[in-house]
């Protein structure tokens, strides 16, 4: 496996730029941005053979910096909702930015995905190359108590297997909710629609939550509800049935809990039929959340030309349940001063053409 600082993404006038380090084990490649951690590309031959790009992303600088919904970039300090972005830690009532409405979203106003990171290429014990993005954010950042320092390592192995391990430490008692907005469609991202993928989730209760994403407060049972993805099912077919859950969104956009932990488990399993495409998913995380695009309106102009429109593509996310600071019966997000936060998602794709003789 091999890592190169093989390019740069530019702004549109050429007086800016940032590289692009690309992971390739010889069946597929990741290209890593360090300005907000953003996967920019990540290709994977179909059934003949014809690689195409999955992650759905900007051609340029410019656009990766004004764009609201930040594919395959880092989000935090804490990824998903806060509610009235308030909330208790040790006795004290914090508030943090409100962005989203009334509520708090992905980090707030100026998230990890609108920072430049500090990329490095580093060797593990192992003698496995990654990639490294490094970032102090600063106490009060955001309304966020404490100088937290992160670490988010991505490295591609010989199983195609991407894993992105997050570490963090805080010099004062904090939140942290790390993850990856990652952004796919297993057509490549010039299809126009995730509908016609798979989906299996390993999860047996999910939050339902109100129009403005936030969780009413409880979790239920996915059973007799278009939310049971416990064995493979269409997500066209799913979304389309009359469901208290799923129509107000117009799709998914909901927080499963995950079955087991909280060891690397399964996650989420989603297949492309057509190519032949597969994405496995792991996690040490206790939750996943999943949308389905449902706001795009073909206004943003991505890779390639292509407008990114509705039910475009598919976005997951593994984090804490939205919300769960305001939820102590949920798995807590609370950070005490001096411990690690140590969490790892893995995506591992597989094709028909990745064969025992494929190069690695």
């Amino acid at each position: 496996m091999s890592i190169l600082m093989n390019g740069f993404l530019e702004s549109r006038d050429k007086k800016r730029r940032v590289p692009v380090y690309t992971l390739d084990n010889g069946n597929m490649s990741v290209s890593v941005c360090p300005y907000g951690g953003y996967i920019t590309s990540i290709m994977v031959p179909d059934l003949n053979g014809t690689y195409g790009d999955v992650a759905l992303g900007f051609d340029n600088l410019d656009d990766y910096e004004r764009t609201a919904f930040a594919p395959c970039g880092i989000v935090g300090r804490y990824a998903n909702r806060i509610k009235d972005g308030r909330f208790v830690s040790d006795g004290k009532e914090i508030q943090v930015t409100r962005n989203d409405g009334p509520h708090h979203l992905h980090g707030g106003k100026k998230g990890f995905h609108r920072f430049m990171w500090n990329p490095s290429v580093c060797v593990d014990n192992y003698g496995q190359e990654y990639v490294r993005l490094q970032r102090l954010s600063p106490d009060g950042e955001e309304g966020f108590s404490g100088n937290l320092s992160v670490s988010v390592h991505f490295a591609l192995n010989k199983r195609n297997e991407l894993s992105i391990h997050f570490l963090a430490a805080c010099d004062k008692d904090t939140v942290c909710n790390l993850s990856n907005h990652m952004a796919l469609n297993l057509d490549t991202c010039r299809s126009s629609t995730c509908l016609d993928h798979r989906l299996k989730i390993y999860g047996s209760t999910f939050a339902p939550a109100g129009c403005d994403g936030i969780p009413v407060g409880e979790a239920l049972s996915t059973r007799n509800t278009n939310l049971d993805l416990r064995t493979e099912q269409l997500i066209g077919e799913q979304i389309a049935m009359p469901s208290a859950y799923t129509e107000a969104f117009g799709g998914y956009d909901h927080n499963w809990f995950l079955d087991g932990g909280p060891s690397l488990r399964p996650c989420l399993v989603l297949t492309h039929p057509k190519s032949g495409r597969t994405l496995e998913c792991f996690t040490t995380m206790p939750c996943v959340h999943v949308y389905t695009a449902n706001s795009l309106t073909g206004s943003e102009t991505g890779k390639y030309g292509v407008s990114y429109k509705k039910h475009g593509a598919f976005f997951t996310e593994t984090q804490y349940a939205p919300d769960s600071v305001n939820h102590p019966e949920w798995t807590q997000p609370f950070l005490k001063a001096g411990e690690l936060y140590d969490h790892t998602t893995v995506y591992r794709f597989s094709s028909p053409y990745f064969t025992e003789e494929s190069p690695v």
